[in-house]
């Protein structure tokens, strides 16, 4: 039916177009039909006066007089338009004349430069979303009004509409991918106006995979969704460090605390998300680990876009199942660049280019060097003065046997702290960590319509931790060295058949763990834990861990319908190490209910194994574990609404549920969620579920109240569970309600003020108690012991807190540079982080004390490209 009446509209258009055109390959009008300039018409050569007056025959009304059209002028050049109009503007133009509209559609010829003075003209730009991002490759302008214009817009997305006669005219800009754009604007005479249009690409586009749900872009010059940021979001976003991880956090489903930059999707551990750096996965990929991974090792100055899959990801990805986070890395230009930036935090310096001859690009390069000054910030991380560094490189060179890559990237922290407060305390601890990746890259294309895409890598992470004792628990000492090797070859064949894309690769791995852990604990305090068993006091473990990876995977996306796509896919897994072999087939659905809407249905099967490195020796733990299985099921729904006008601007929504069967223990420390060796503290506990599920649903809203000011609202209703002895139990970052709230006020083409307030329902924590149980030392004697009562039986009070970024952009002679003030915490708000406890021995009075996480804590910093 819909085929036969798209046949029935193309037949009666094709008939209409005959109707017109018809009648003047004869030279004849149809009834009605505007005048046109008739062919056989000859101009060139004759006087321009005469040619007026057969214009003004055709429907103008020319008005000029002898000192402005002199009778020595004559008609240079055939005009080239039939449209009389259109026709006028070209025989006027070679004498320096134009036609100004007046009242009542009369025109005067005048000469131009009389006209430039009392005309207007409208100068702008047509970009993706984010008005600092590229222009728009491709875009359409048509103006509609006093005057009809098909205006040229260049390849940086910049458009200049000159010498228009006052009065209102419609812009309508467009391009393939994104929906078209209207705006209304007036202008006077004499008077310059700039319009910069937010085109808002289709949520349904076939070059990139996007049936799959759950999937959300940052850093994006030309963003696969609405719900993209783009760089400038990026830059203008209130986040600390220069980290785009941080900015990550402010998304629905992903859950972080005040400290750390490493996210939690749907209430899963931290270490079930995939980090991926130009397709080569990070196995370390943060700075500051002593401070609970605090920053990314790779800043967003470095990235070009970053994208975060959080649930029913495609085949490609595999072992890691909760989500992927994808970074890219900035694509080097034919010129060279360069960037200085310093902050509180981190001083960063990068250089690119490209090479080729005179210019012309055939590959290019990139080399990014970051030095943490984390002592400037020592408010929010402590007193101790850590430090960190890495550096990233990338080359990539096109020949006629494909394009080569290779890419390096390096990284270290060390922490050095040694307090003596008096005679019986002492704290020491050292500790050292170094991360080296290094991957090759090749891609050829054999056919039109077939890419090869390889990679090979080594990469190297390297811990060394030393202990510390205290008197207030007891005397400990912790040695920790560990050593991993990891070798990686993968690749990956795309076949475009139209209605078909094929994909189709494997990835083969092999870890090296080296470990030489020693622990010894002599405690003096000690809280029980009726659901975990009691922690070693003594731990040895020095042996090497190897294990292979093996995988798989093929996909194929389809177009069902026109309005019906799908993408199947299969991925099968083995692990040396646990002897799992693995089959996880994945179905994504989506259904375009019109060119702005979509709805899409997703379910899968993700599977992920404990690799050797992995293995918690700190904790007593000598054998891996089986690979868990996770089950995704997600449906929503996403729609665009166009135009800059106030009003609602983008709308997400999605339901979704995961399940995880046979989950692998894992330890927490239930009270202080910050501790430099967090294995000797009294609160860890090992957490063994037997299943365990989130499901919820998420709102993604974008809005605009006018040309300057626009925001966004994430919200999310969940609950993470686990199943413990056949109770149901929180997990330890369930949050039932989680919204984020965003402002951006543009003060100017330059300078903008954003805020973004977050809200959640407080964590989940375990009560401790005092019960009289029989001395160790004694066992006729009675004591008051610490034991936890039900676990995450209480919440912790709510959380919120507000922070601000502002930064204005200053044009340089040589590139520009950008100022940022940030405010995290403005309103000093104390929330609530944990508690550490105490005991009165006579009494068996239990005292909490609440700990908080960082209050307000202002930063600022500089960026200067050129």
């Amino acid at each position: 039916m819909r085929a036969s009446a798209r046949s029935f509209a193309t037949a009666c258009g094709f008939a209409a177009a005959l109707c017109v055109v018809g009648p003047a390959l004869y030279g004849q009008q149809p009834d009605g039909a505007p005048p046109t300039v008739a062919a056989q018409v000859k101009y060139a050569g004759r006087p321009l006066a005469e040619v007026l007056r057969d214009l003004g025959a055709l429907g103008l009304t020319v008005l000029f007089t002898g000192e402005v059209v002199k009778p020595e002028m004559r008609v240079r050049d055939e005009p080239v338009s039939s449209d009389p109009r259109r026709a006028l503007d070209e025989v006027l133009a070679p004498h320096g004349l134009m036609a100004r509209e007046g009242p009542s559609g009369v025109l005067v010829v005048v000469a131009r430069a009389e006209a430039v003075e009392s005309t207007a003209s409208i100068q702008g730009e047509v970009l993706a979303l984010g008005d600092a991002g590229s222009g728009v490759t491709g875009a359409r302008l048509r103006l509609t009004g006093a005057r009809e214009i098909d205006a040229a817009v260049d390849d940086s997305g910049r458009f200049s509409i000159d010498e228009l006669p006052a009065g209102r005219y419609t812009l309508e800009a467009s391009a393939e991918g994104f929906l078209a754009q209207r705006i209304e604007v007036s202008v006077s005479s004499g008077a310059q106006r700039r319009v910069v249009f937010h085109l808002y690409p289709q949520p349904f586009v076939e070059e990139e995979i996007v049936v799959r749900p759950s999937r959300l872009t940052l850093l994006e010059e030309r963003p696969a969704s609405a719900f993209a940021m783009s760089r400038d979001d990026i830059d203008r976003l209130p986040h600390l460090g220069g980290d785009v991880l941080r900015a990550a956090s402010l998304l629905p489903g992903t859950a972080a605390n005040d400290v750390t930059a490493q996210l939690s999707v749907h209430g899963g551990r931290r270490d079930e998300v995939s980090i991926l750096l130009d397709g080569q996965e990070l196995y370390e990929a943060f700075h500051l680990k002593d401070y609970d991974n605090a920053l990314a090792v790779v800043p967003a100055l470095a990235l070009e876009g970053v994208t975060l899959s959080t649930g029913a990801y495609a085949a490609s990805y595999g072992d890691r199942m909760s989500g992927v986070l994808d970074l890219r890395s900035a694509e080097p230009g034919s010129e060279r660049r360069y960037l200085l930036s310093a902050s509180v935090v981190d001083l960063i310096a990068s250089a690119s280019g490209g090479w080729g001859a005179d210019g012309e690009r055939d590959g290019g390069w990139l080399i990014s060097g970051r030095r943490g000054s984390i002592d400037l910030a020592s408010e929010f991380l402590g007193n101790e003065d850590p430090g960190f560094w890495d550096l990233l490189s990338k080359a990539e060179v096109g020949t006629g046997a494909g394009r080569f890559g290779a890419r390096a990237l390096i990284s270290g922290d060390e922490l050095e702290l040694d307090e003596r407060e008096g005679e019986d305390s002492f704290e020491l601890l050292e500790n050292d960590y170094e991360s080296r990746y290094l991957w090759l890259t090749h891609e050829a294309t054999p056919g039109d319509r077939l890419l090869v895409e390889t990679s090979a890598s080594v990469a190297n992470v390297r811990r060394d931790r030393m202990g510390l004792a205290s008197e207030e628990k007891g005397d400990f000492q912790v040695d920790d060295r560990r050593d991993l090797d990891v070798g990686g070859l993968g690749q990956t064949w795309t076949y475009d058949r139209g209605r078909n894309l094929v994909r189709g690769g494997f990835e083969l791995r092999r870890y090296d763990a080296l470990f030489d852990y020693a622990k010894h604990l002599d405690r003096e305090f000690v809280i029980l834990a009726p659901f975990s068993p009691p922690q070693p006091d003594e731990v040895q473990f020095d042996d090497v861990l190897t294990g292979d990876h093996v995988g798989a995977w093929a996909s194929d996306r389809l177009q069902l319908f026109d309005r019906l796509s799908a993408e199947l896919g299969l991925r099968w897994d083995h692990h040396e190490a646990t002897d799992d072999t693995l089959w996880s087939p994945r179905l994504n659905v989506a259904w375009r209910l019109d060119d702005a809407s979509v709805v899409r249905a997703s379910w899968g099967r993700f599977f992920q194994s404990q690799r050797p490195y992995e293995l918690q020796v700190e904790d007593g733990e000598s054998a891996l574990f089986p690979a868990e299985l996770t089950e995704h099921s997600v449906l929503g729904y996403e729609a665009i609404f166009g135009g800059r006008g106030a009003g609602l601007q983008g709308l997400r929504i999605e339901l979704f549920r995961r399940d995880v069967e046979d989950p692998r223990p894992r330890y927490e420390n239930l009270l202080e969620p910050l501790e430099f060796l967090p294995e000797v503290e009294p609160d860890r506990v090992r957490i063994t579920p037997e299943w365990s599920d989130t499901e919820g649903v998420e709102l993604l809203v974008r809005a605009r109240a006018g040309a300057r000011l626009s925001g966004w609202l994430a919200y999310s209703y969940a609950r993470a569970e686990d199943r413990i002895d056949g109770d149901r139990v929180p997990r330890s970052l369930d949050q039932p309600h989680a919204a984020t709230l965003g402002a951006d006020f543009r003060i100017s083409a330059r300078s903008s003020l954003v805020a973004a307030w977050r809200y959640r329902s407080g964590w989940p924590t375990t009560p401790v108690r005092s019960v009289l149980l029989p001395d160790p030392d004694d066992p006729d004697e009675l004591e008051n012991q610490l034991v936890f009562g039900r676990l995450n039986s209480e919440r912790l009070g709510a959380y919120h807190r507000l922070d601000l970024r502002a930064s204005h952009r200053v044009p340089l002679s040589q590139g520009s540079l950008l100022l940022f003030l940030d405010v995290q915490n403005v309103y000093d708000r104390a929330n609530d982080a944990g508690f550490d406890v105490t005991i009165d021995d006579e009494t068996g009075e239990v005292t909490r004390e609440p700990e908080a996480w960082p209050g307000i804590f202002p930063s600022l910093g500089v960026v200067w490209e050129f």
